[in-house]
């Protein structure tokens, strides 16, 4: 009995019918299509199979994969790397002029201001200075010489942390903050290939107006390195590279440079320091 339900319904999708289109006025045929439930069956599976791969498609490998959750483009994951950076400089801003017009109001009303650089250096010029070698002096000297790198060695959390000059060269621009110079500029020769000053992960590999290719890593215990003015870059958002491992080679492009150089500077926590302080070059 069910061989014969099968057998009969096959044969149904088999049966010929006639789509015909008649003139309303003198009923002339004036359309007439042959079809099959089969045929109609097919043709709406194909639509609905070419529909399924079109979408797929276009949300795979146009702007539209943004819109699924958890996609995101390697543009987006730049600009939220730079929104958080501009971040924590408005943050460093908002604290300073917070602190300058708390300043203000106890100027006016006769009270002494909160000048932490100045109470700092205060506390400094009060200790005695003890000028004598003491035996830790001589074991850092020690310790230093044996380095035939010549890396600048700081201790953080007993873990020693030894940096390695970007790239062998002079001097042409030092770190000065007051004057909006946050880094250093080195000049090598042409093609020199710049190395990671120590382990991290590649946060921002892009070109811009001003400092053309820029290469940034983001390293343990809040440090991270800027290397500017690229030719090349030899790394991508999310490499993960090892101390001395290639990252760029010396350039002179964007606009802010007037030879090839590299340009690097050095932050910790968000704030910019002097990188001579923590590598010898």
């Amino acid at each position: 009995m069910t061989d014969n339900s099968k057998y009969h319904f096959f044969k149904k999708l088999k049966n010929k019918y006639r789509l015909v289109v008649l003139n309303d006025g003198t009923f002339e045929e004036r359309i007439v299509v042959k079809i099959t439930p089969l045929l109609v069956l097919s043709f709406f599976l194909l639509v609905s199979c070419l529909l399924i791969f079109t979408t797929f498609l276009l949300f795979s490998y146009t702007p539209l994969k943004e819109y699924v959750p958890g996609k995101t483009t390697l543009e987006t994951q730049k600009e939220l790397i730079s929104m958080s950076t501009k971040l924590d400089s408005l943050v460093i801003v908002v604290d300073s002029r917070d602190l300058y017009i708390d300043n203000l109001k106890k100027i006016l009303s006769g009270e002494e201001i909160n000048d932490l650089s100045h109470e700092n250096k205060t506390k400094n010029l009060n200790k005695k200075l003890n000028l004598s070698v003491s035996i830790e002096d001589s074991l850092f000297r020690l310790k230093v010489e044996k380095k035939s790198s010549g890396d600048y060695i700081e201790k953080f959390n007993d873990q020693d942390i030894f940096f390695l000059p970007p790239v062998n060269g002079n001097f042409t621009q030092k770190y000065n903050k007051k004057k909006g110079h946050y880094g250093v500029d080195i000049v090598s020769k042409e093609g020199s290939v710049i190395n990671a000053i120590y382990e991290g992960v590649v946060v921002s590999s892009d070109w811009t107006k001003e400092s053309g290719f820029v290469i940034a890593i983001q390293h343990t215990e809040g440090f991270l390195s800027y290397y500017k003015h690229n030719s090349k870059l030899l790394k991508e958002v999310g490499d993960i590279v090892m101390k001395g491992d290639p990252i760029a080679i010396i350039g002179n492009s964007g606009e802010l440079t007037s030879g090839p150089h590299l340009h690097f500077e050095l932050w910790k926590n968000g704030e910019s320091i002097n990188p001579e302080n923590y590598i010898t070059f």
